[in-house]
């Protein structure tokens, strides 16, 4: 009897081995991404993403020899995820605004395929330094590539619009820091609904901007927060800013290399310090980081409470405490450490970190709706916007850039009051070459 064979893959069927076991490396690798998401590489364990899965260690090293393995199908995974998106973007027909919306549309139309199983979770590109120099470097590339693109499409929409940008640079940065923003988002119980409902305010906030109000609306204040160069001659004082160097430099290289790729020699070694001195005041790397972010809270928290004394109303003062901590950290004096780094840390203290950015967030929201009540911010979803603003004033909080290996070339220092408004420009004007 002859053996019937279709010409096309049956991949639904149930007698399919071969996807049969695709299905079963891509959930492997899902489980692996939220795993790094929570706990970065190096606090998971091999056994940690079998227990997720109700499986064995031993049925993981079916499908992958090494925790390296699995960490680089989780990262080509997600280069991948950002080349889908940017495919489409390119592609799009249409002006450079059709083509960076398209961008943050397909993004989250792959997040939803993510939520539904059909394609693997997206892990934050924060820890290739885990794996052997030339796949990270592979993967660089290919995330370098697409940041590239994202760039051209910006430079194009400058073109097109006439905005008044200097460079394209810090607009990109923000691209790039609003699909990290999204990616974040991810949650196991959430729907297309919620997805979509997130993806059309932000959409309609980079496309039409917070303010009512033409460009040149809002400019930036005077620094807000105190300087210190007075204190050099105290003794006290000078101990507090050596402790400070440390934090500053823990934060640059915590945000740069992940918690698993950061040696708390290197650090010492930046500063020009010996490990005793440098362990004199850290006493390991876990504690460090949650000083780092301590540290970096507090200085978000100053300057929300400096606005408010500056008596600043609404969208002012939002503006005000965004331009503020994004010039400091783009002229380098300032670095702010990502908040989604207190991943590795112990639940308790994670919470105790995000509890504070929540609190963060809900200041940012009373002060659009007090902007939208006074009728300069348009009408928008508080909810939302107050979590995207809370987010892109981590200037360094984009990870994929940072994947890229991008930051020596898109230094902002050479002009950061310049690139501090650039910056801000999409989220307060948005594209819309009328405002």
């Amino acid at each position: 009897m002859p053996v019937l064979r279709p010409e096309f893959p049956d991949n639904s069927s149930p007698f399919s081995r071969d996807q049969e076991r695709e299905r079963k490396r891509a959930a492997i690798v899902s489980a692996a991404a939220r795993r790094f998401n929570e706990r970065g590489f190096a606090q998971t364990r091999l056994e940690d993403v079998a227990g997720d899965l109700g499986l064995t260690k031993t049925s993981i090293s079916y499908y992958f020899a090494s925790k390296e393995d699995l960490a680089e199908a989780v990262y080509r995974a997600s280069a991948d995820f950002l080349k889908d998106a940017v495919d489409q973007a390119m592609s799009a027909s249409g002006d450079a605004i059709d083509g960076i919306r398209t961008l943050l549309a397909a993004y989250s139309a792959q997040l939803m395929e993510a939520a539904r199983g059909k394609r693997p979770h997206l892990a934050a590109l924060r820890d290739l330094d885990a794996l052997p120099p030339p796949v990270a470097e592979q993967i660089a590339g290919e995330v370098s590539r697409c940041v590239a693109q994202i760039n051209t499409l910006v430079r194009d929409w400058i073109e097109q619009s006439g905005a008044p940008l200097g460079r394209p640079e810090p607009a990109s940065f923000l691209v790039l820091a609003l699909l990290d923003w999204m990616g974040e988002r991810q949650e196991p119980r959430r729907n297309d609904s919620e997805i979509a409902m997130e993806r059309d305010q932000l959409l309609d906030l980079i496309t039409q901007g917070l303010t009512t109000r033409p460009f040149p609306a809002l400019t930036p204040a005077a620094d807000l927060t105190h300087d210190e160069a007075s204190e050099i001659f105290d003794r006290d004082a000078r101990n507090r800013m050596k402790k400070e160097a440390f934090l500053k430099a823990g934060s640059r290289f915590f945000n740069q290399r992940g918690f698993g790729g950061t040696s708390l020699a290197e650090v010492a070694a930046s500063l020009g310090v010996s490990r005793g001195a440098f362990y004199y005041h850290i006493v390991d790397k876990e504690q460090f980081l949650d000083q780092c972010l301590e540290r970096s809270l507090q200085l978000v928290e100053r300057t929300l409470q400096a606005a408010e004394a500056a008596e600043l109303d609404g969208l002012d003062q939002i503006y005000a405490v965004m331009a503020d901590l994004i010039y400091r950290q783009a002229a380098g004096v300032e670095p702010l450490l990502r908040p989604s780094m207190a991943a590795v840390l112990p639940k308790p203290r994670q919470r105790r970190h995000l509890t504070r950015l929540r609190n963060v967030e809900r200041q940012m929201g009373d002060a659009l709706t007090d902007a939208a009540a006074a009728g300069n911010a348009r009408d928008l979803d508080a909810g939302v916007v107050e979590n995207v603003l809370a987010s892109v004033i981590f200037l360094n909080g984009g990870y994929t850039l940072a994947a890229a290996k991008s930051f020596s070339n898109w230094s902002l220092s050479e002009d950061p009051r310049t690139a501090t408004a650039d910056y801000l420009h999409l989220l307060f004007y948005g594209l819309n070459p009328d405002k």
